[in-house]
């Protein structure tokens, strides 16, 4: 009799390490959600996330695997010692050490922005052949391609090269598709949008001029998509006062991760009606600060509200939420990570932007080796500070 306890609670212990613990798929996954368990991880799921399965209950899921690393480089990390402060009504910030993260512990919705935001800047310079994707309701998909330069003056290497208090140094030209072939842009991109407000260029082949372009900020659509505007690069980008910022905790959630074979497949293989081929998107369970962004009263936008989630490992924004006026959830967009591009441990490596309405999506600046023309080359040879003028810009252009 005391035999058979003892083999009953044995039997009863393998029972519960396998309800805890997930079996591993022969592809690699831990588990997959579908519209058929949907509900089982509902507290886990952002609300874009839910409308996806709503809306493409047949084809869509999310594979979920162990979270591979990709987190903030260890000497940034090391210089993280402080907080920073937030200045003139949080658009500028002071930090102890240049190139730290600046709120290594952050407390409030805008320090995790801060934190995003900043992110880009652990590298001195990028070059990179970005491939654009835009795919209408039928799954037909327009590629383009665009040729960016980004140097970040703030950057240890670069510090005392360059203009103080610059952000970012950024020129891209258009080479594809056909509409927008030879459309160049020169951004200077402040940390402070209070004291320095973005300032931007454009070139266009039809007239062979360089203007001033004031409208490349917040809800401009850009010219490679209809889907995607001028503060949506990265996710989020300039300036943050047209909304009220809130926190709204911080918690495990199911949202995109390093995802390589997204950029090591074709587009034709990865890119779906509605949605991209999930099964070259990984997702994992990781930690991510929920922030919430209402538009201020007197403010417009496209966007009436938008909420962000933000990794807490690597501190990018990996998905967002998008409302529109009416309180409707117009658009989910997500953020896949990379780590195997050179010069760089991990980095964002596509977004893309889903739109309910129209049922449409669009893909910005994709880097892989089945994708792109060119390699991405990250923290390379700078350019000269010549390169990043309005005359820089007309000789590059043409």
């Amino acid at each position: 009799m005391k035999m058979k306890t003892i083999i009953k609670s044995l039997l009863s212990t393998f029972a519960l390490v396998f309800i805890f613990i997930p079996n591993v798929n022969a592809d690699g996954h831990s588990y997959t959600i579908d519209a058929s368990n949907v509900s089982q991880y509902a507290d886990m799921l952002t609300e874009g996330e839910k409308k996806m399965f709503e809306a493409y209950s047949d084809t869509y899921k999310i594979n979920v695997s162990k979270a591979e690393a990709c987190n903030v480089p260890a000497d940034v990390m090391a210089r993280s010692t402080s907080n920073g402060t937030m200045i003139n009504d949080n658009e500028g910030i002071e930090v102890e050490n240049s190139g730290q993260i600046p709120f290594p512990n952050p407390t409030e919705a805008q320090h995790y922005m801060w934190n995003a935001r900043m992110m880009a800047g652990v590298q001195s310079n990028i070059v990179r052949f970005v491939t654009i994707t835009n795919v209408d309701s039928s799954g037909n998909i327009t590629v383009g391609e665009q040729e960016t330069n980004i140097i970040f003056p703030a950057h240890e290497e670069n510090v005392g090269k360059y203009e103080e208090g610059l952000f970012a140094l950024f020129m891209q030209k258009n080479n594809s598709p056909a509409r927008v072939k030879g459309v160049t842009v020169l951004v200077h991109d402040y940390i402070d949008s209070y004291e320095n407000p973005r300032r931007a260029w454009s070139y266009a082949p039809a007239t062979r001029r360089v203007r001033r372009a004031p409208d490349i900020t917040y809800d401009t659509l850009v010219n490679a998509s209809p889907l995607i505007v001028v503060d949506q690069y990265g996710t989020f980008n300039g300036a943050q006062d047209k909304y009220n910022w809130e926190l709204k905790g911080v918690k495990k959630m199911v949202v995109p991760a390093v995802s390589n074979q997204l950029g090591d497949n074709p587009l034709e293989t990865t890119h779906g009606v509605g949605h991209l081929n999930m099964d070259y998107v990984n997702y994992a369970e990781r930690e991510v600060a929920i922030i919430h962004a209402t538009l201020k009263d007197g403010q417009r936008h496209l966007y009436d509200s938008r909420t962000f989630y933000i990794s807490t490992d690597s501190n990018y924004i990996v998905s967002q939420d998008i409302y529109d006026g009416q309180g409707n959830l117009m658009r989910h967009a997500i953020n896949t990570e990379a780590t195997n591009v050179a010069g760089v441990s991990c980095t964002i490596a596509a977004e893309m932007t889903f739109d309910f309405a129209t049922r449409q999506y669009a893909g910005n600046s994709m880097i892989g080796k089945a994708i792109n023309s060119q390699p991405a080359l990250y923290n390379g040879p700078s350019k000269d500070v010549s390169f990043y003028t309005p005359d820089g810009l007309r000789r590059y252009a043409r």
